[in-house]
């Protein structure tokens, strides 16, 4: 029986083939694989499978309950990948750096705290990128384990086990590590460091004591709540600093980044900036810069939509945050 004969006995259900089409670009493209889409849309993978079957949709169950999924998660992503601005410097990332000199030079452990959102980690990336000698690492509840960040920083310094899978493999990796720290002034960035784990942070600790080499954790007041319960950790990391923006009637610490926002988006405002700054700063007054960037960046992906055509960006600005209250995104 040929190809053809046998596809033409497969059922094929009804689906949205606009959808469809651009899933099964993305991973004939290479780009992502079935499992990489299901995880990131949950949606299980034997299901996808049936959707994008080459005959057709021949998946029999609730075909829109997961387009719906797969469908909320490709916008995600396409507004993540508009998300892309280049940074500049801030009154944070210049508070980040200054703490960065001190922390360096005393060879110490310290830690930054900062409302959620304000840039603690545009600063630290701008850090970062300016040193060579710092290395950086994103913590996130999946990655604030003691097992993750070890194995983070034995990739982020290139050190290698033994071939052999001996027992002691992992402390010949540790004793490489602190060798190379020891007596230097790399600089070890940790953001989201409210996030590590009790293992975690005695293991960073452990490190410090071994190797005084520089370390600067960013957080939020709950690194600080964290941190109290051991009295050790508490003094290894007693220098603290806080990381503010000033933005009221007098002083505003934002508008350059908020205008850098908008510019490196919209070339062209045809007389809106006032107005779309205006907004921003409005935003920023809650002391997260993240909603401020967001909306911009949803602000964008709504423009795209045939039905939006002809709304300013200062509507398109209020559209977004009705769109990310209703798909549950800007936490």
């Amino acid at each position: 029986m040929s190809d053809n004969t046998t596809q033409s006995l497969v059922k094929i259900y009804p689906c949205d083939e606009e959808l469809r089409a651009r899933l099964r670009a993305i991973r004939e493209s290479g780009e992502l694989s079935n499992a990489k889409i299901c995880k990131g849309a949950r949606v299980n993978e034997s299901i996808l499978s049936q959707y994008l079957n080459d005959a057709g949709n021949v998946y029999p169950g609730d075909v829109p309950k997961h387009e719906a999924l797969l469908r909320a998660w490709l916008e995600r992503r396409e507004i993540e990948s508009l998300a892309g601005i280049p940074t500049i410097a801030t009154p944070v990332s210049e508070q980040i750096a200054s703490a960065a000199r001190m922390i360096r030079r005393c060879g110490i452990m310290g830690k930054g705290l900062g409302k959620a959102g304000i840039g603690k980690t545009r600063g630290a990336t701008l850090l970062q990128s300016s040193d060579e000698s710092s290395v950086m690492v994103a913590v996130s509840r999946e990655t604030g384990t003691r097992e993750a960040i070890r194995s983070t920083l034995f990739k982020k310094f290139g050190i290698r086990g033994p071939r052999k899978r001996i027992g002691n493999r992992a402390r010949l990796m540790y004793s490489e590590l602190t060798k190379r720290l020891r007596g230097s002034d790399v600089l070890l960035i940790f953001d989201q460091a409210h996030k590590l784990t009790s293992p975690a942070i005695d293991f960073l600790v452990e490190l410090w004591n071994e190797t005084h080499s520089p370390q600067l954790w960013l957080g939020t007041r709950d690194l600080l709540d964290k941190l109290e319960r051991d009295e050790q950790w508490a003094s290894r990391l007693a220098f603290t600093f806080e990381l503010t923006v000033a933005v009221d009637k007098e002083v505003n610490e934002v508008r350059d980044l908020v205008q850098h926002q908008i510019r490196s988006r919209l070339p062209e405002l045809n007389g809106e900036m006032s107005r779309l700054t205006n907004l921003c700063e409005k935003l920023a007054l809650t002391g997260s810069f993240r909603r401020v960037e967001m909306r911009l960046t949803t602000m964008l992906y709504l423009s795209q939509s045939p039905r939006n055509k002809g709304k300013s960006w200062t509507d398109l600005f209020e559209m977004s945050g009705e769109f990310l209250t209703e798909n549950d995104m800007e936490d």
